[in-house]
């Protein structure tokens, strides 16, 4: 984890996303004032589950993992954070600690905003909350989808359902299962790493993926999502 000497003036990046062109000069500058940004090296925790959250983090650039720990040191991984997404949204209003744990899949730009100062900005400029909510029920909606594939479906659906995922268009313009390991794959889909490898093995001998190296490529698109229909 790296500070920045310098951080980027909120007001001239060129990173910035769809919620922050909602604000006005002045409240950019407010945020640039109560913002700290830091370079996390890939492999780093970015926040701990459990851990008191005092910031609203924002991904500048990169690509970052989201995941559950359990008890029995077991991962969920719940989702890949591309840049312009946040972390930490539900400690706003809710518990005042961090729901899960992220970590840099590659190196990563993020933006660490005062909590108090966020919640000030969704209170006074309603364009601003608008887009936040917005954009957190698109969240939400997935994990809805995900729970109801690891709560209802077999193993097959539940991989078919990871593969589908990890082959959005985005995900697949930066290269994802580079940055994957099998048990990441498997954590994703709620198996153990044994039986992640023996049906990725089976769905290629069937001809649904192929297999080089560490990259995944989906051949038949249609058959994968009638097996994670079927669940």
């Amino acid at each position: 984890m790296d500070n920045f000497s310098e951080s980027a003036n909120c007001y001239e990046c060129k990173k910035s996303s769809k919620y922050f062109r909602e604000l006005n000069p002045s409240e950019l500058e407010f945020i640039n004032q109560n913002k700290t940004q830091i370079l996390y090296r890939k492999g780093e925790t970015i926040c701990k589950q459990g851990a008191f959250a005092s910031h609203v983090l924002y991904i500048s650039d990169g690509l970052v993992s989201s995941y559950l720990e359990s008890f029995n040191n077991r991962h969920i991984n719940l989702k890949i954070l591309k840049k312009s997404e946040f972390i930490g949204l539900s400690s706003i209003y809710g518990d005042n600690i961090y729901n899960y744990s992220t970590a840099a899949l590659k190196d990563s730009t993020i933006c660490m905003i005062k909590k108090d100062s966020f919640r000030k900005l969704l209170t006074s400029n309603g364009s601003f909350a608008s887009e936040i909510i917005k954009g957190y029920c698109e969240n939400e909606n997935q994990l809805f989808n995900k729970i109801l594939s690891l709560g209802s479906k077999q193993m097959h659906g539940r991989l078919a359902d990871t593969l589908i995922y990890l082959h959005n268009q985005y995900l697949q313009e930066e290269k994802i299962f580079s940055y994957l390991s099998r048990k990441d794959i498997a954590e994703f889909a709620g198996l153990s790493t044994e039986s992640t490898v023996r049906l990725l093995t089976e769905f290629k001998k069937d001809t649904i993926i192929d297999i080089i190296g560490k990259e995944i490529k989906v051949l038949n698109p249609d058959l994968l999502k009638e097996i994670s229909r079927r669940g």
